[in-house]
């Protein structure tokens, strides 16, 4: 068999596949052997069918099916012996014509364009700078998650009559964009209102003094903070909250009053543990403690999150276009339109450029991620999993299933491949000039709101 490579230009290639007969006949000839034992053919007894009829009836498929695995087989392997950057898979030309005789097969030639991935250069300007986000810890956030602390392991009662930070507990129901009547299909979703959150005095109006059992017409963004807090709300995705404008019949079924619990002695033994906290003053040093650890870890994700972004908009490798279009084509294992393709391509290329300076850092910097990593990073990621429910973990507990994921390839592939991009990103982060920046809490959800 001989494999050749022809550049079309830096992004689009072709590979040129020959097979011989000495590369395929014995495998074939075996198989209809086989077919010749088991196949039953009026006049012939079981076993006794002259190959020349097999062949015939059979030899075709037989053959396209062996010239299949030989392909698949050695094409991998001369990518891997190669070295090749390819993105995607290779796929069929479109003019693709097998130079070979199916009735007296003899050697077959195959074509294959590729997609190669581009050379980078991970060069950032004096004038590129990044900016870091660290979200100003003043007295006034300190306030904010004291009172959360308090309402959260305050007492609740029922009320009958809403009060000015009470949750209203009830069902909304989308109306006509008129608020007349209710929307044919519409949303109908039971959710929960916070009157403390809400900000619009017209709407506050509105639900304070509200009984159960009444209903009100209101506006879904007077009752919800943004996109995310609205989806929350009515039980949709984000991007169809961010859409949503139609008004809302709420109809009350539970009102429920929060009393704070009592700054102290007992409040300061359930967060910190006994005899941790003595006074205020140091109660609200251990929030402003708590506070920090909290935005330090998530302006960490969020950065990552955004430096990358950034650094993908900077550096904006080229790619092979209209092969990536013919390959998700022909990857995709439900039929998709040319149309979806190009609506959706332009986040699908974010991802491959992505991946593109990814590997160019690995490779350059000759970054590796060992067994005792992956296993370290399973172990993290179980105890996280289990933490969220406040469920702690032993050794004993936690080996055995760190030892089951291991055992499952696509997640240990799954797990190097996240530490990989982390060691990426941090190599990147070394390359680059990061400025500091503070900012109040708000200006910080909207840059969250943003990604």
């Amino acid at each position: 068999m001989e494999i050749t490579k022809e550049n079309i230009d830096a992004l689009n290639g072709v590979l040129t596949v020959t097979v011989h007969p000495e590369d395929y006949r014995e495998k074939v000839e075996g198989i209809l052997e086989e077919y010749r034992k088991q196949v039953k053919m009026p006049g012939f007894r079981p076993g006794k069918v002259p190959i020349q009829l097999v062949r015939k009836q059979y030899g075709k498929a037989v053959l396209a099916d062996e010239l299949n695995k030989i392909l698949g087989e050695r094409l991998d392997g001369y990518i891997r012996e190669e070295k090749l950057r390819l993105l995607g898979q290779p796929i069929p030309t479109v003019e693709n014509e097998s130079d070979g005789n199916w009735d007296k097969p003899e050697a077959f030639t195959f074509r294959y364009d590729i997609g190669l991935s581009p050379t980078v250069d991970i060069k950032f300007g004096w004038f590129t700078k990044f900016v870091n986000h660290k979200v100003r810890i003043d007295s006034s956030l300190i306030d904010d998650q004291i009172g959360d602390l308090r309402r959260r392991y305050g007492k609740m009662s029922e009320r009958d009559e809403a009060g000015e930070d009470d949750l209203l507990i009830g069902d909304f129901v989308e109306l006509e964009s008129d608020g007349k009547e209710i929307k044919p299909g519409g949303i109908m979703h039971e959710g929960t209102i916070t009157l403390s959150e809400i900000k619009d005095k017209s709407t506050r109006k509105q639900l304070v003094g509200l009984a159960k059992e009444a209903e009100v017409v209101v506006k879904p963004g007077k009752v919800s903070k943004d996109a995310d807090d609205l989806a929350r709300l009515l039980g949709i995705d984000r991007k169809a909250a961010a859409d949503f404008s139609n008004p809302l019949r709420f109809s009350v079924k539970e009102i429920r009053h929060i009393e704070p619990a009592e700054l102290g002695e007992e409040l300061y033994d359930k967060l910190f543990g006994e005899d941790v906290v003595k006074d205020e003053e140091a109660f609200r040093g251990k929030v402003e403690e708590d506070l920090r650890r909290i935005f330090d870890r998530d302006g960490d994700r969020v950065f990552r999150r955004k430096f990358v972004e950034e650094v993908v908009d900077k550096l904006n490798p080229p790619l092979p276009e209209d092969f990536l279009k013919r390959w998700i084509r022909v990857a995709n294992e439900k039929p998709i339109t040319a149309e979806e393709i190009e609506s959706e391509f332009s986040e699908y290329a974010k991802g491959i450029k992505w991946q593109v300076i990814q590997n160019h850092i690995i490779d350059e910097h000759s970054i590796e991620v060992g067994g005792e990593e992956i296993q370290a990073e399973a172990g993290n990621a179980i105890k996280a999993q289990y933490a969220q429910y406040g469920i702690p973990l032993e050794a004993e507990q936690l080996d055995p299933m760190v030892a089951q994921m291991m055992s499952d390839q696509k997640e240990v592939r799954r797990v190097a491949e996240s530490i990989y991009e982390r060691k990426a990103i941090d190599k990147l982060r070394e390359l680059a000039k990061i400025k500091e920046k503070e900012v109040s809490h708000d200006e910080w959800m909207e840059i969250v709101r943003s990604l």
